[in-house]
């Protein structure tokens, strides 16, 4: 029988998979709020969710609104915000929103 490479990763951490790993530095960085506006490729983040019960995830359907969120939550609670996009577009996207403000602030002239 074959082992696949994410077998050969796991035993490198003890068993555990990447997104157990990120949820467990979260949880020891004061995190309690992800952030998120998830695509197909963080449904490990979110299986993984379901043995962190005090890591709570809030979802928002539009990247703007997570960096929003995330943002207003950190600054009106002093804790963490952690944000969680979907790769590609939705990073561009909340990249394009956070940036635009500081942009449109700079004097040209």
């Amino acid at each position: 029988m074959a082992i696949t490479p994410l077998e050969v990763a796991a035993r490198g951490t003890g068993g555990r998979r990447g997104a157990d790993i990120l949820l467990e530095i979260l949880e020891n960085e004061g995190v309690r709020y992800i952030f998120g506006n998830p695509g197909t490729t963080e449904l490990p983040l979110i299986d993984a969710l379901q043995r962190r019960p005090d890591l709570k995830y809030i979802l928002a359907l539009q990247e703007a609104s997570v960096v929003a969120m995330a943002d207003g939550y950190a600054q009106a609670a002093g804790r963490p915000g952690f944000l969680n996009l979907h790769t590609a577009g939705g990073w561009g996207m909340a990249w394009a929103t956070c940036s635009m403000p500081a942009y449109r602030r700079r004097r040209w002239w």
